[in-house]
């Protein structure tokens, strides 16, 4: 799986199928130049073998990340001469889990450990409510791009709960702050449908500025989608 693909399937999971989960609950210096020549050398080959290494490690990360997402998109039904299948969804969902976990227990902290704790947090979601809201707050906190996604899944799983509040703050903060992965416009659409129950017209009024002509053709579509729900 490429960085383009992962990237892909990150925002279809945490926007795309948010708005629908949403919508029924009515819810990744350079070194200073060296003078001197023999300290130039030595200097170049740490760093030189510094950077090596840390490709290396980043690459068994992805490779980590890689084999956990392989679980994650394995087919459920009879086993096959084309690879790894799971007889049940909870067979699967419980291989998914223990394959994520062993990445973050690996390689937690960086992105790649952080991108598994987040998909685990939503695998938790529905079981373990209480593990998938600590496993989110890591990601949350941890202050990259990453971290709008958890926002939102945090988001989800608090206004289950009915804890509307703290998913509206969460929504707003990756408003005020959007990342490649969630932008403005999303996270306002998402607070919108979170707004729905509690105060429609405020929700109308965010839904229709984001559609007309003037904007990006998917959030207009989407807007109207959920605007839609919201006039029911």
């Amino acid at each position: 799986m490429t960085r383009h693909e992962l990237k892909e399937q990150i925002q279809h999971d945490a926007f795309s199928d948010s708005v629908s989960k949403v919508v029924h609950y009515t819810t990744t210096h350079r070194d200073k130049l060296v003078r001197w020549g023999a300290v130039a050398v030595g200097v170049a080959a740490v760093a030189i073998g510094t950077v090596a290494y840390a490709n290396r490690s980043r690459h068994v990360r992805e490779q980590d990340l890689a084999a956990a997402f392989d679980v994650i998109s394995a087919p459920v039904g009879p086993e096959t001469q084309f690879g790894k299948s799971y007889r049940t969804e909870d067979a699967k969902r419980q291989a998914s889990i223990k394959a994520l976990a062993g990445v973050v227990a690996k390689d937690g902290g960086t992105g790649e450990g952080l991108m598994a704790q987040y998909y685990l947090g939503t695998l938790k979601a529905q079981q373990d409510p209480k593990g998938a809201e600590s496993d989110l707050k890591t990601v949350a906190n941890a202050g990259n791009e990453i971290s709008s996604l958890a926002k939102i899944a945090l988001a989800q799983l608090y206004a289950g709960e009915n804890r509307l509040p703290e998913a509206q703050q969460l929504l707003q903060s990756v408003e005020n702050k959007p990342t490649s992965l969630v932008s403005k416009e999303q996270a306002q659409i998402l607070r919108a449908q979170l707004d729905a129950t509690t105060n429609p017209q405020a929700a109308k009024k965010i839904l229709q500025s984001l559609q007309g002509p003037k904007q990006d053709p998917a959030i207009s579509r989407a807007a109207s989608e959920v605007a839609a729900q919201v006039t029911r």
